[in-house]
Formats: structure tokens, C-alpha cells, sequence
């Protein structure tokens, strides 16, 4: 694609910009439709009357209609939709971040979503999307697939499509956090079993039992059944928490946030705490959470985590253990690559 960009730029310098503009708001349409124009330049950063004008040109190639309701696709462009997702990818620099945070953070397939998800709820929703694709790209049938929850991780559930049932077995990895039930690892699975067509099994726990309290509850034969699946699981998909964020969510003792704050810790994932460098500060999880390292050495790992304070934990993350993926929105792309993209690199 960059090499065409760059072919494309030496024929016709002066289409770019329009082709550019174009394949940018065909994209963008597909992910809010309906959509009027206003919301869709507010979205986009853009003075409206680009956004009239690239939406006029794509009306008249009968790629999208316009109505009260807004702008939707037209059956026609799903035929391109693929083509211009990547045009406007290289146009505006995503390809080549992708690029460079593949190369810095050694994460072979790397997805960055245009915008901040601090700011702009739609990129969260955007980043869910990206990553529902790539993990569906992933999953052959017979596979397990491993979830965690989260805000990011309940938008790529309700993200997933599939044209024709899959055989796939989808499990919780952790036990449940906090009070919202959409958001729990088990009901992420739930819903990615229902919208791929496929068996989920749930977690009767909550994420931070007591050492003699869980052992009673692996007892129970539908608990031993999820975390017997959970141990072979072919695919991991997980959110990348802060560490002070979550920390204060699981409401951790003193002596254990100050045991944070010495070690400089700055992500969580499957209750593991690390720093910087990845490595392990503490551990919060129950054993249904705990070893990462350990647990999923067959599995390919996905990290999907969003935002530009989200910068350090994923850097930590994909430093904690070997990612085949990672999805992620352009704020924190670029602070990634603020971070190591100097002599310093090896510090945040």
C-alpha cells in the first residue's frame, strides 16, 4: 500500500488529498451509520464543508445515500470498504505507526485506530471493532478462546460478526471485578459464543478469593470444567489496565499499594502487576488469573487496550510477555513511540 501511495502521489499529486479525504469518510460512515454530517466532521476534526463535499462525490458513485436519518452505506461499497480502509490508513500515517510500534514493542501484528480514546468514546468503540476483526481472522473452528473484561473487551464482543456458525469454545479468563455485569469476563464470552454462533462456559468467581476459599470452589465440577478449557486455551485476548487505576478498583490494601508504588509499577493484566520493563511487581489475582507467563505458553496472546494514558502499561504488557497482536488507538501510538523512540527508551 505504500508503495502504491507513493506512485499514486508522483502521478497525481494533486487527486491525494480528495482520494485521501474520501476513502476517510467512507470508513468513518461504516463505523457510526447513520450518521449526518456534522457529528461525522466533529468526529473527524474536519470543517463540515470537506466532509459535505467528499460525501457528495461518494453519494454520486452511489457508495453511500443520505436521508434524515443520516449517511449510510450502500450494498455497493462494502466492495470497496476494504480498499479504503487501508487508503486512508497510509494516507494519514497509521500504517507506518503500526509500523514502527511493531518494530519497538517486537509485537508482529500491530493495529492502530485513528484518534483518543480519553477523550472520544467512538475510538473505544472503533479500537473493539479493529480488534473483533483481527480476532476472528484468528479463530478456526475447534479452537478455545480466553477473554478478560472490560469496558474495551465489551465493545469487541458486541464488535463481532460471523456470516456462517463457528465451532469455537469461548471461556472468561479471570474471574469477575467490580459491579457492572455487561463488563465481567464471563459475559464477554457469552456474548462472543452468541454472535459467532459458538459455546461459552462462565466463572463462578469473583477475581479475589482467598486462598482457601477458592480451593473449595475448584471443587465444583462446572468451575473445574471452565479452568481445565481456561489451561488450553488456543487464543488470549485481554484488556491492559494502569496499575494505580487498578489497583483502587480492586480496592488493594495499603502494605499492597505501597508495594505498588516502590516497585514503579505502571500495568495490570490477569491480575499481574508490572513495571516498566515487564517485570512482575506484584500479584492480586486468584490462581484463575495468575501465570500469564505460564498458563497460555501455547496461546497466542492479543492485547487490546486504548488511550494515551494507557501508553506505559501497554508498553509494560507486550514487555511482560510475547504478543502475536496488538490493537490500539493512535494517542497511544504516538506516546509509545515517544517513549522509545529516543536514547532513553528504556526508561518511561
Amino acid at each position: 500500500m505504500l508503495d502504491d501511495m507513493k506512485v499514486l502521489s508522483r502521478i497525481a499529486p494533486d487527486l491525494m488529498s480528495d482520494i485521501g479525504r474520501r476513502a476517510q469518510v467512507l470508513s468513518s460512515i461504516e463505523s457510526m451509520q447513520p450518521v449526518g454530517r456534522r457529528a461525522l466532521a466533529a468526529r473527524l476534526n474536519l470543517p463540515e464543508r470537506e466532509v459535505r463535499t467528499a460525501a457528495a462525490a461518494l453519494k454520486e458513485q452511489g457508495l453511500i445515500t443520505m436521508d434524515a436519518a443520516g449517511m449510510q452505506l450502500t450494498p455497493q461499497a462494502i466492495e470497496v470498504l476494504s480498499g479504503a480502509h487501508d487508503l486512508s490508513r497510509a494516507m494519514f500515517g497509521l500504517t507506518k505507526l503500526e509500523q514502527s510500534l511493531s518494530q519497538l514493542l517486537s509485537v508482529p501484528h500491530v493495529v492502530v485506530v485513528a484518534g483518543n480514546a480519553d477523550s472520544d468514546p467512538q475510538v473505544l468503540r472503533e479500537v473493539g471493532r479493529a480488534a473483533a476483526h483481527r480476532v476472528h481472522k484468528l479463530l478456526q473452528s475447534g479452537m478455545t478462546l480466553a477473554v478478560t473484561g472490560g469496558r474495551t473487551m465489551s465493545e469487541m464482543a458486541h464488535g463481532m460478526q460471523s456470516a456462517v456458525p463457528m465451532n469455537v469454545m469461548v471461556v472468561p479468563a479471570r474471574g469477575g471485578m467490580g459491579p457492572a455485569m455487561e463488563t465481567q469476563a464471563s459475559a464477554v464470552a457469552a456474548e462472543i459464543a452468541r454472535r459467532l454462533g459458538g459455546h461459552h462456559r462462565v466463572m463462578h468467581l469473583p477475581d479475589s478469593l482467598d486462598g482457601p476459599a477458592l480451593q473449595e470452589m475448584v471443587k465444583l465440577p462446572e468451575v473445574r470444567e471452565t479452568l481445565e478449557l481456561l489451561q488450553r486455551a488456543d487464543l488470549v485476548v485481554h484488556g491492559v489496565g494502569r496499575a494505580d487505576v487498578m489497583a483502587q478498583r480492586r480496592r488493594m490494601p495499603a502494605e499492597s499499594m505501597e508495594a505498588l508504588r516502590k516497585g514503579k509499577a505502571v500495568g495490570e493484566a490477569f491480575g499481574d502487576f508490572f513495571d516498566f520493563s515487564g517485570k512482575t511487581v506484584l500479584q492480586a489475582g486468584t490462581v484463575v488469573a495468575l501465570g500469564l507467563g505460564k498458563a497460555y505458553k501455547e496461546s497466542r496472546m492479543v492485547a487490546v487496550a486504548a488511550g494515551e494514558n494507557k501508553a506505559e502499561a501497554i508498553i509494560a504488557a507486550t514487555r511482560h510477555e510475547k504478543h502475536d497482536s496488538l490493537i490500539t488507538d493512535e494517542a497511544a501510538a504516538q506516546r509509545i513511540v515517544s517513549l522509545l523512540g529516543g536514547p532513553e527508551e528504556s526508561k518511561p
